[in-house]
């Protein structure tokens, strides 16, 4: 029987201004800053741009969420996995876009991602917001946030259940209370339950039974040792000691993402399809690049994905792929159009979703 296909792209609601990033950062903080500052450290880096109608977007534009459904959903993309901050207490960041379409009913089709996790000035290694997890009462708090955009027709559902995902389930101390929270709360409200997946998790992890799907976006990275020993040395050293000026660090994408990309045969391992990565706008001297990456590499990354995908023995019934992503712009993952390669990705992932389907 042949698979649902249901991508999904990891989206970063950042591209506002919020008090808190004003604060930290300065007057008119968004990620467009540390963008549009950046340096190139070599002379075949090219730090990407956004090609989009409304150049350096604001996310609480209307127009602009429209824009990027439309250009998605023509390119073979379901919808977008936003990343939400809870932090407890009833403490969020970075709300305001999604609650901009839930109140204007835009047509942006979406699920979250929890995205746990305490924010950090790692440039000068201060906490800005920690991550809290409070147990049961402030779960069911954080469910009834969310019920509203669980309720839409925009809000992307597998056989009735909303999608949500968690980033980090291993940093979740009491995570079986936080997931029956949830299913609890959501059958409260007439939901069939909900449809769970989870990023940073390997086949063999033991909480890996609590999700319909799984996926580790970080697991490329293991294999830097051997792609560029005296890169992953430098790197080491600069972690281990805060050594600022040893970077960047350069690993190349065809040797950490094209071969390096195996699939186990378990079904409820969800692929990730890497776009590119640079993280230098972000993290300076301290920032990570994957040289090589175009579209070529990237046609080649997909054509094994889908090869792979066909290989497995058994297969689910919502085939669900995640790409990394649509609009991290300060890490270098990116499919939105960029001044580079313009609508080049997401031709070339159309073509995969339609391999996939046929």
């Amino acid at each position: 029987m042949r698979s649902n296909l249901l991508s999904l792209a990891y989206y970063l609601p950042q591209f506002h201004e919020i008090e808190e990033n004003n604060r930290w950062w300065g007057p008119g903080f968004t990620e467009w800053q540390q963008l549009n500052s950046a340096q190139s450290y070599f002379s075949w880096q090219h730090i990407r741009k956004p090609d989009t109608p409304f150049g350096d977007y604001d996310l609480l534009n209307p127009a602009v969420f429209e824009w990027q459904q439309a250009i998605a959903e023509k390119h073979g993309i379901d919808g977008f996995l936003v990343f939400d901050y809870w932090f407890g207490r009833g403490k969020k960041l970075l709300e305001k876009p999604m609650q901009l379409v839930l109140e204007q009913r835009l047509n942006f089709k979406y699920a979250f991602c929890w995205a746990n996790h305490t924010w950090y000035n790692k440039r000068q290694h201060i906490t800005l917001q920690e991550q809290l997890y409070l147990g049961k009462e402030d779960y069911s708090a954080y469910f009834e946030q969310l019920l509203p955009h669980f309720q839409t027709a925009n809000y992307i559902k597998v056989d009735g259940k909303p999608v949500f995902s968690i980033f980090s389930p291993k940093d979740i101390p009491d995570l079986e209370v936080f997931i029956d929270t949830f299913e609890q709360c959501a059958q409260a409200h007439g939901l069939p339950g909900i449809y769970w997946l989870a990023d940073n998790t390997e086949p063999h992890q033991p909480w890996k039974r609590y999700f319909d799907g799984y996926n580790k976006s970080g697991s490329i990275f293991k294999w830097r040792k051997r792609d560029n020993l005296w890169s992953y040395l430098r790197e080491k050293l600069a972690r281990n000691y805060q050594f600022k000026n040893l970077g960047p660090f350069v690993y190349s994408y065809e040797g950490l993402v094209i071969n390096n990309e195996p699939l186990s045969d378990d079904p409820k391992q969800v692929p990730i399809i890497f776009t590119g990565w640079d993280t230098t706008p972000r993290h300076l001297r301290r920032g990570t690049i994957l040289r090589g990456f175009d579209p070529h590499r990237f046609a080649t990354h997909l054509a094994n994905i889908a090869t792979q995908l066909a290989q497995r023995k058994h297969q689910p019934s919502t085939q669900v792929v995640i790409i990394k992503s649509w609009n991290e712009w300060a890490e270098g993952n990116v499919i939105e159009p960029d001044q580079q390669w313009r609508m080049q990705l997401l031709e070339q992932y159309l073509l995969f979703t339609r391999k996939i389907k046929a």
